[in-house]
Parts: structure tokens; C-alpha cells; sequence
């Protein structure tokens, strides 16, 4: 059942990556980017651990201790992601290899491991599958393997700076995040980073009863399993999350599409003026809404705006989200119809079909936003 939740774990983190990395081709965030070489590392270290604790890793002993690197790439990734976020980044700073320094070293200590003879990597790894602990006590690399206890410090400073960035951006920007579009990137941060904690102190429990236990010699194997289910539980939830919430898988509007003058202290927007006219002529002249299943990533392709810009204005300039505003569309067509006769000819149904509505209860509640009352009801007032 363990095994299951893992490998089910490492199936949304792929998933969850193609969406982001290759799904949407035409826009490929530096954010979107980030969040999918976090899913990825996260599954590789999760298959690394099922190879160690299946036996699987005799089949491939050259993978044996290259998810350790890999380890200590996790939190910079998950605070450069939120920092990307939060303060609209496109790309690294000449500084940030800074985080990935850990990563380098380590990748140098275990550089001779990784050359070593197979036959004998074929031993030392039957030896690790029989006793689960070797793994973290015997020495491959140059260094001891106590710097792998290095890595809880590096987690409690990274999960310290990714809430301060939240706490600080709440702290100063209270009127911006009363925002529909601010809060929803804060709800998905906040769940983000507690499920990374989740998986922090997981890992810092573990490492103490492990110590615990190799003090008084207790069997680890159950202790390795049970520490790490948090882990694949949390994976699992988020990535779960982003399938469900389309909106953040698509990309959300990023914050720095806000400006503050020099002289007031209260938040402007950007004059989005002429691209919100481009968004109009093509509704109007191109009708996108007449199809079934619109997306927002599909609009954005076809008028040449990134979907999380798009998304933005749309909220912003319209005060609309993607489906309202889409929705509003359909039954302004549905109206014109209406007003022409056609339904001597058709169906309201049909007519509903027509102007792109997938269903019954979307088209009702659509029109009854715009027009408050239900199409029956406009029919008989309008006759």
C-alpha cells in the first residue's frame, strides 16, 4: 500500500511537470519553469528511495546516491519559486547560483563514487538494500556522509525565508492583497510552502530518531517508511491541487504588474488600455466564445498575450474572471438571436448550443448573472 502512495506521488509530479514545462509551449514561465524542475527533482529522490527499498536498485546500481545531490536542489528551488512570484521574476541573478553551491559540492564529493568499478557498486549496493541505515552512514564521497546532515539546516533556512517573503509581501501590501487576483496567488503560496514545511519537519524528525536509533540499535527500515508517507502525501496534494485548480496551472498573473509612484504609498495599476482593446476586437470580431470548451491558455495563443497577463487584465480592467467574461459573451450573442426571431426556428437549447455553452446549468446561471432573470422569463417579457 506504502509503495503505491509513492508511485502514485511520482506520477503527479510528472504529470504536474508536463503541464508546465510542455503543455503550454507557446508561454513557458521562469516561474512555471521552477515548479516544474521542483516536482521533478521531488520524484526523482521518491524513485531513488523505492529503488533502495524494493531492492529494484541491484538493477541499476549506477543510479545509487545521485538523488543526494539532488536533495539539496529542493529548497532553493521552492524559495526561488516563490520569490519569482511575489516579486516578478524572469530569470536568475548573477548571485543565485549561490543557492545551487550546495548542490555543486556535493555532486564534487560523490564524483569518484560515481566512476567506482560496477561489480563493486553491485556489492555496496546489496549491502545498503539489506540494511537501509548503511545508506546514510557509510562513506562514498571524499567527505564524510555526515554532510548530509547538513541539509535540515539548509531546509529550516530556506522555509524561514520563503514564509518571511509571504509574511512581508501581506505585511506590505495590505490594500493590494484585497484583490481577487492577489489573493489567489497567496492562497496557492501559502498552501505551497506549508506542504514543503510539512515535508521539512518530517525529514528533521527522522534525522533525530534516526540518530536515536543508531545509538541504541534499533531496525530503521520502518523508521525510513513511515518518515517519509508525509512526504508523498504532501506531493501528491499539490500537485492534485494544480490539476484541479486550472487557473494556477495555467499560470497566475504575477504581482509586479503593480506599480507604487514615488510620492504615494497606495498601489496603481498599469494602463493595460491597449491591450484590453486588442482582447475586445478579437471577442468581437473573431466570437472565440462560439466554441465549447474556451480556455484561457487558447485565447492568449491566438492574440499573442501570456495567459497569466491576460488573466490579469481581464480581472482587472473588466472585473471579470475568465468564465464570466466568456459567458457574458455567449448570451449577448444568445440575446441577438433571440431579438431576430430564431427561436420561430429553434430551440432555446439549440440556440444555447450554438453560442457555445456545453451545458444546460452553465448557459441558466450565465445568463441569469447578466440579465437576472432566467431566458423563459427574458423570452416572455420580450414578446
Amino acid at each position: 500500500m506504502g509503495d503505491f502512495l509513492f508511485i502514485g506521488s511520482v506520477f503527479c509530479c510528472f504529470i504536474t511537470a508536463y503541464f508546465l514545462l510542455i503543455k503550454r509551449k507557446r508561454y513557458n514561465f521562469f516561474s512555471d519553469k521552477l515548479l516544474a524542475f521542483l516536482f521533478i527533482c521531488y520524484a526523482y529522490c521518491t524513485i531513488s528511495y523505492l529503488l533502495v527499498t524494493t531492492g529494484w536498485l541491484t538493477y541499476l546500481p549506477l543510479l545509487y546516491k545521485t538523488a543526494q545531490p539532488v536533495n539539496f536542489l529542493i529548497p532553493p528551488l521552492a524559495y526561488l519559486y516563490v520569490r519569482s512570484i511575489l516579486k516578478n521574476e524572469e530569470s536568475f541573478s548573477k548571485f543565485d547560483l549561490l543557492h545551487f553551491s550546495p548542490f555543486i559540492f556535493i555532486v564534487l564529493n560523490y564524483i569518484p563514487f560515481y566512476f567506482v568499478n560496477i561489480q563493486d557498486k553491485i556489492k555496496l549496493v546489496n549491502l545498503v538494500i539489506n540494511n537501509v541505515e548503511l545508506n546514510l552512514i557509510q562513506q562514498d564521497g571524499i567527505v564524510s556522509e555526515k554532510i548530509q546532515f547538513l541539509r535540515p539546516l539548509q531546509c529550516i533556512i530556506y522555509i524561514f525565508l520563503q514564509w518571511k517573503l509571504i509574511l512581508s509581501f501581506e505585511r506590505e501590501n495590505k490594500d493590494l492583497i484585497k484583490e481577487a487576483h492577489t489573493k489567489l496567488i497567496l492562497s496557492w503560496l501559502k498552501i505551497f510552502t506549508l506542504s514543503i514545511s510539512i515535508t521539512i519537519i518530517s525529514f528533521i524528525v527522522f534525522i533525530f530518531i534516526f540518530l536515536y536509533g543508531l545509538n541504541y540499535g534499533f531496525k530503521l527500515d520502518i523508521l525510513v517508511f513511515y518518515s517519509s508517507i508525509p512526504v508523498a502525501l504532501c506531493l501528491f496534494y499539490l500537485s492534485s491541487y494544480l490539476v484541479i485548480n486550472q487557473n494556477v496551472l495555467e499560470g497566475l498573473p504575477y504581482i509586479n504588474y503593480l506599480k507604487k509612484t514615488e510620492n504615494i504609498d497606495n498601489v496603481k495599476l498599469i494602463n493595460y488600455e491597449e491591450e484590453a482593446n486588442i482582447i475586445l476586437q478579437h471577442f468581437e470580431q473573431k466570437k472565440p466564445y462560439l466554441k465549447h470548451n474556451l480556455t484561457i491558455t487558447k485565447v492568449s495563443v491566438e492574440i499573442n498575450i501570456p495567459s497569466k497577463l491576460l488573466s490579469f487584465i481581464i480581472n482587472q480592467y473588466f472585473k471579470l474572471n475568465f468564465n464570466d467574461f466568456v459567458n457574458k459573451y455567449r448570451v449577448e450573442w444568445l440575446v441577438i438571436r433571440i431579438q431576430n426571431g430564431d427561436l420561430d426556428r429553434f430551440t432555446l437549447s439549440a440556440i444555447s448550443q450554438e453560442a457555445g455553452f456545453s451545458n444546460k446549468t452553465t448557459f441558466l446561471s450565465a445568463f441569469k448573472k447578466v440579465h437576472n432573470c432566467t431566458p423563459t422569463q427574458f423570452v416572455q417579457n420580450h414578446h
